[in-house]
């Protein structure tokens, strides 16, 4: 009697190769389906500087309304100061002018 054998007929190391590389083909459609959603370095670079052009206009455009705000609540200060000015000098006339007619006794 003969002892069956361990090693692999050709047919079945065909066979595996070809699983082998029915595996590896599909792996390599993964990575390559992979690198096709990958960003290269050029668009990275591309993309970064548009970003920072981007925040540099928004930050000059705040700093705009900064400015502007700050000139319109001048601008309100001095109003206020002409609003009470207009107010209380004819006040402070009409005393003057009653202190010196009291005085003079006309």
């Amino acid at each position: 009697m003969t002892a069956p054998t361990q090693d692999p007929t050709p047919w079945e190391l065909l066979r595996a190769m070809q699983q082998m590389r029915d595996d590896l083909r599909a792996d390599f459609a993964a990575f390559t389906a992979r690198l096709a959603e990958m960003v290269t370095k050029i668009e990275y670079d591309a993309d970064r500087r548009t970003d920072d052009i981007r925040l540099k206009a928004i930050e000059d455009d705040l700093a705009e309304v900064k400015r502007a705000r700050e000139s319109e609540a001048q601008d309100a200060r001095a109003v206020r100061r002409l609003a009470l000015t207009a107010l209380i000098s004819p006040i402070v006339v009409g005393v003057l002018v009653a202190a010196i007619v009291a005085k003079l006794g006309l």
